[in-house]
């Protein structure tokens, strides 16, 4: 595999941060291949990243204590408790939920003992498991093309789902076939804590004489995802709604297409220089703009197809996005982008 180094300036003030970032070409930014399972950087000030694999979570070092964001799971959140005391000896006062995934949300009892864990008000329902009798959502009900209420591992696969991935795992009860509460399961079921603390549109949270801004920027990748400001360090973290330099990575499953939009415009708004992702490696405010218009032209000629009477394949093989072609995991991405906003203008 092919790896490159680049180096990113980001101008801070009269100042500048500067980042030697390595990545993986065909593979991405920071795909994990090749790097540690965990990591611990620093960002700017002391503001740090922590790395399990590709995921990535952050955290901010006060002299009253730690600000987390992400525990991530239950792999990594050990380990970094250690790292955090044997570094800073200071406790962890908060831990602040992007959204409910598992992949993000899981391993927060390792701060239990010391920390009072923050949320979106949405995160209350996304926790709750679907009655045993749920039909599957609208947007599943497309999948299901034999009509039986599952779906099942070639319909998984047929539509390119994420519900492929580890298909034998998810299917509980074995019957070949995944319900609604299996398919919840796959994303929402794990350690979570449940947040002390929820949020409808703004919190702040200060300590120690640091300040951290958590405001809600409406539905995108989930309708509980929070944009986490430092305000002082000029930095956003985003999650799995921007990843910098790189499309969405899959159908933009779970998602919430128009709403997604506006999602970013608001983030625009926002004061800040630093774009640090849940995945992958940072990037600048260019790359909000730049999936904001991303968007906004996938959004248009899908829209434009579907009032043409074209299908879901004629879409995917005739929008091809080119001025975009130099964005990461373009071929791949393009196409379950395509056919992921299809699904969600059909069935939203």
């Amino acid at each position: 595999m092919l790896k490159k180094t680049i180096t990113l300036v980001i101008m801070i003030g009269m100042g500048c941060v500067m980042m030697q970032l390595t990545y993986a070409q065909g593979m991405g930014f920071g795909s994990g291949e090749g790097l540690p399972e965990f990591e611990i950087t620093n960002l700017t000030g002391d503001l740090y990243r922590f790395r399990n694999n590709r995921h990535f979570g952050m955290f901010l070092v006060t002299p009253e204590g730690i600000i987390l964001v992400d525990p991530t799971n239950s792999r990594v959140a050990p380990w970094l408790r250690e790292q955090l005391d044997e570094r800073f000896g200071l406790p962890v006062r908060y831990v602040i939920y992007s959204h409910a995934h598992n992949d993000h949300a899981s391993g927060g009892e390792a701060y239990a003992d010391t920390a009072t864990f923050i949320g979106h008000e949405n995160m209350r329902n996304n926790l709750q498991r679907p009655a045993d009798n749920a039909p599957l959502l609208p947007r599943e009900q497309l999948w299901d093309s034999n009509g039986d209420g599952l779906i099942q591992e070639a319909e998984a696969e047929a539509e390119d789902t994420a519900l492929a991935n580890n298909f034998a795992r998810a299917d509980v009860d074995g019957n070949g076939g995944l319900n609604r509460v299996e398919i919840w399961g796959r994303q929402f079921a794990g350690s979570q804590v449940p947040p002390d603390i929820y949020y409808s549109n703004h919190a702040t949270i200060t300590l120690g004489g640091k300040t951290v801004e958590l405001p809600y920027t409406g539905r995108n990748h989930t309708d509980d995802m929070t944009v986490v400001l430092f305000p002082e360090e000029r930095t956003i973290y985003t999650v799995d709604f921007l990843t910098p330099k790189r499309p969405p990575r899959t159908q933009l499953h779970g998602g919430f297409i128009l709403d997604w939009v506006e999602s970013l415009r608001q983030v625009e708004q926002l004061d800040f220089d630093i774009i640090s992702p849940g995945h992958e490696l940072p990037g600048t405010k260019a790359d909000v703009i730049e999936q904001r218009q991303y968007l906004e032209d996938l959004v248009a000629a899908v829209s434009t197809g579907i009032a043409e009477g074209k299908s879901q394949e004629e879409l995917i093989e005739t929008i091809l996005l080119e001025d975009y072609d130099h964005l990461i995991e373009y071929d791949v991405s393009r196409a379950r982008n395509v056919a992921g906003t299809y699904e969600m203008l059909m069935t939203q």
